[in-house]
């Protein structure tokens, strides 16, 4: 999961940014643009060439990590298995009628390139050796395995399909697999372990589910004209926050559970995030800053709140502001802790922990 830290992160703020944008959306913006590949070590280079990697004054102690609690994560055995999720997966077996086995050779030229991009899923295989599942067209596997899967997401399948659950979205799968199990060496039998139907309710669930529950918690500190971008860089340094992924401000979470940022800051003055070129140059002068995480992915997210919490009022002391819920009103603190209280607790009413690796699936 954590591997794909960027690329979530960018997702939930960009839907975050449309939701306050028109809300705190700044009359001009001078920043230029621009983006840049990097790792940490390279970003926090950039950050000292620039002489922005001192702070004014150490208040770290506002990100305080022992005021967090994580539950009990078991140690992890010595070789991991990759398998399909039924939960949430429609897992389709394909079986060799001889009962041989499956070569990658063979079915790497069956799930190739067009077959990954037309049709997404996941082939997960068995391997007769290490006797365990793991994704069976991924480099450095196993050549040979005697059970293989397609496993097809269907929260993902229909989430963007206006809600229509048109059973053909996933009968095409079972038609293209036939004509193509047809080239390989041997004969193939084609197995679903339910029904379209039974997928479609599946599906059904985890996408009211999704929507029910896929909520961010929100703090945004607004200024009437615009906040000098150099003093804002420090205030959240001064804070311990590090800036880099996605070009953005993290509180990073080292903990093997939940997501990898237990809270991050942004801004809806273009461009959204914070080049310290621009920053140096004093073309980056935003009229907000956004604190904010998503809730079902946090590993804690009371305590988190909390914290975030002290970190924007340490920030409207030092620059001025209200603070404001992302709808654009005054922050009402009890309201809020409230609601994200009955969010969290509906949520593991409905069997979903926040932080948890379904909760990470699923949103």
């Amino acid at each position: 999961m954590r591997t794909m830290t960027l690329y979530i992160i960018a997702a939930v703020l960009i839907v975050v940014a449309l939701i306050v944008y028109r809300v705190f959306l700044p009359k001009s913006s001078s920043t230029k643009s621009g983006y840049f590949i990097s790792t940490q070590s390279e970003s926090n280079e950039r950050v000292k060439s620039l002489q922005l990697d001192k702070r004014s004054e150490d208040v770290s102690y506002i990100l305080d990590t022992s005021r967090l609690t994580f539950p009990h994560m078991p140690p992890k055995p010595d070789t991991v298995e990759y398998k399909a999720d039924p939960e949430r997966e429609w897992v389709i077996d394909l079986i060799q009628v001889n009962g041989d086995n499956f070569k990658k050779n063979d079915f790497n030229k069956i799930f190739n390139y067009e077959w990954r991009t037309k049709f997404p899923s996941s082939l997960y295989g068995f391997s007769p050796i290490d006797k365990r599942w793991t994704f069976a067209d991924a480099g450095g596997t196993p050549d040979i395995y005697s059970k293989l899967q397609v496993a097809v997401d269907v929260q993902e399948i229909y989430s963007d399909k206006n809600m229509t659950y048109d059973p053909k979205e996933l009968e095409k799968y079972i038609i293209e697999l036939e004509k193509r199990l047809k080239k390989y060496p041997a004969k193939l039998r084609i197995e679903p372990h339910e029904s379209i139907d039974s997928a479609i309710i599946k599906a059904k669930r985890l996408i009211a589910l999704h929507k029910e529950f896929n909520h961010d918690a929100i703090i945004v500190l607004k200024s009437n004209n615009e906040y000098k971008g150099i003093e804002m860089w420090d205030a959240l340094q001064c804070i311990g926050l590090t800036w880099g992924d996605g070009d953005l401000f993290h509180w990073n979470n080292n903990k093997e559970y939940g997501h990898d940022q237990h809270f991050s800051v942004w801004t809806v003055t273009e461009p959204g995030y914070f080049l310290p070129e621009a920053i140096k140059a004093g073309e980056m002068n935003p009229v907000n800053l956004v604190f904010g995480f998503s809730i079902p992915r946090s590993a804690d997210a009371k305590n988190i709140y909390d914290i975030m919490l002290n970190a924007a009022r340490y920030c409207q002391k030092r620059l001025g502001g209200q603070l404001l819920n992302k709808a654009g009103n005054p922050l009402d603190e009890q309201k809020e802790k409230h609601d994200l209280a009955d969010l969290l607790k509906k949520m593991e009413t409905a069997g979903i922990i926040a932080g948890s690796d379904k909760a990470l699936r699923m949103f």
